[in-house]
């Protein structure tokens, strides 16, 4: 059985004019703690988003590591005159997107798409990581987990595999699922 371990990206830089900061050094430190955890001892490929954040977050593990646009975050689009609402509607609605934006649906396809691929080039028994982002990891779950929002102000939510809950508030940086998957499809999944 394969295992697919997909992590949203340490903590970035906050505060600063790049539109795509790179990690702060609690990101680094954040990323480097998970990363002691035994499973990913076993990861053998790693693919990330090509965003600074989720790059160098997927660089400290230490393996070489392929970026793939397909894994990058959701295009919001024109969010002019939007809320908390827009948060909720976005996981409630697959289709909903603004002007110039993403649905999740649209995202969940990339996602998928990716994913596919690298599970296809992966030898059997072994173990992959991919690094993207939070709406884009939620969007990719939807396909075989239900992902409630309990609390749009906050951006919380409950995220649900066969009745177990995996997740029941924030998705925070450096939070991640190992998927168990067979036949591209996942038969078990815990968070990491």
């Amino acid at each position: 059985m394969t295992a697919l371990l997909l992590l949203r990206h340490s903590i970035p830089e906050r505060g600063g004019s790049s539109p795509d900061p790179g990690l702060s050094a609690e990101g680094l430190q954040r990323a480097a703690a998970v990363f002691q955890n035994d499973a990913f001892r076993t990861v053998s490929l790693v693919w990330s988003s090509p965003s600074l954040r989720a790059l160098q977050t997927a660089q400290l593990l230490g393996l070489s590591v392929r970026q793939d646009t397909r894994l990058a975050e959701r295009r919001t689009g024109d969010t002019t005159g939007q809320d908390a609402s827009f948060w909720k509607r976005q996981h409630e609605d697959p289709d909903f997107k603004n002007p110039d934006g993403e649905s999740f649906r649209e995202v969940s396809a990339r996602m998928a798409d990716c994913i596919h691929e690298l599970l296809d080039s992966l030898p059997e028994g072994q173990n992959a990581l991919v690094v993207s982002h939070a709406a884009a990891v939620c969007s990719y779950l939807q396909r075989f987990c239900t992902v409630a929002v309990t609390d749009a102000a906050q951006k919380l939510r409950r995220i649900t595999f066969q009745g177990e809950v995996l997740l029941d508030g924030h998705f925070w940086e450096a939070d991640g699922f190992v998927l168990h998957i067979e036949n591209r499809r996942p038969v078990l999944i815990r968070t990491i």
